[in-house]
């Protein structure tokens, strides 16, 4: 997988602040171009209380001029860590879809961005950038928690679910391991319910009734990766799948997650939502999500 260039949205919160710091690291390890875009959406700006006195250009001025002073102090940051930074504003009526533009304009190979971790009536009144981002960007997007506090790649969470989709994430994990030297470990979760029945009678796991299944289903999880090196290990466990992925990265010290986005939008992305959705939303481990849109390169 590629990371020559690499482009983060910032909002200059701490949210976004971890973002640049992770990109840094990505920019310092491969010599990467980082372009850092703010985009100014002018009513969801924290402006000044004497707006209402200035005409929309003249205040659309005066903001951008704030955030170019804002920019200089990652452009300092950067400086002292020797990597160039391009630092852009860009007008738009939303800021996922005026980042979404953008993206789509350039050829940027990575997104890193902050995530807010939003839940309940809070995330239904203001939404998510970052969750739209990862859900629609044709390029893969990393997605940095506001509590990661350590930046490196030594180990990497793959969940698989066997469709066509987790195929990318596959083939985007075995890259990033031979770029960073990083051990893997392959997920799968089972999510099928029980018969009431069962539990009542003691019996609270599919793997209880068929004693084979979860080595058949390694074997299979083994036979889609296709991969043989010994620095990969293989689990299969049960239960809901993005609290088993959350999970299993805390407790096992995974320093990623790679997992596929299928790009839900509308009434199916409203009824159903996504296991990566979640695990974005609730992991704070960096997870990068990859899209259908986009191959990969390990140069």
């Amino acid at each position: 997988m590629k990371f020559d260039n690499i482009l983060v949205p910032v909002d200059f919160s701490e949210f976004s602040d971890k973002a640049v710091a992770y990109a840094l690291y990505l920019a310092e390890t491969h010599g990467s171009n980082l372009t850092l875009l703010h985009a100014v959406v002018l009513h969801q700006e924290d402006v000044e209380e004497e707006a209402h006195l200035l005409d929309y250009e003249e205040l659309v001025k005066k903001k951008e001029a704030q955030i170019q002073r804002k920019m200089a102090g990652h452009n300092e940051q950067a400086g002292r860590r020797g990597v160039k930074i391009n630092a852009v504003t860009v007008r738009g009526i939303f800021a996922a879809d005026t980042i979404l533009d953008y993206i789509d304009d350039h050829d940027f190979d990575l997104v890193v961005i902050g995530t807010h971790g939003r839940t309940g009536l809070n995330k239904w009144l203001h939404g998510s950038v970052a969750e739209k981002v990862v859900r629609v960007s044709p390029v893969p997007v990393l997605s940095i928690h506001q509590n990661v506090t350590e930046y490196r790649i030594g180990k990497i969470l793959v969940p698989v679910d066997f469709s066509d989709y987790a195929r990318q994430a596959v083939e985007a994990a075995l890259g990033i391991s031979r770029q960073f030297d990083a051990r893997l470990e392959f997920l799968f979760v089972l999510e099928q319910d029980l018969h009431p029945a069962f539990y009542a009678g003691g019996v609270g796991s599919l793997f209880t009734i068929d004693a084979e299944l979860k080595q058949r289903t390694t074997d299979r999880l083994r036979e889609f990766v296709g991969y043989t090196g010994e620095n990969a290990a293989y689990r299969v466990l049960e239960g809901r799948a993005f609290n088993e992925i959350v999970e299993t990265a805390s407790s096992e010290d995974c320093d990623l997650i790679v997992m596929a986005t299928r790009g839900l939008t509308g009434l199916e992305h409203l009824l159903i939502g996504s296991t990566t959705e979640r695990v974005v939303r609730f992991s704070t481990v960096p997870v990068l999500t990859v899209g259908r849109n986009k191959s990969f390169d390990d140069q």
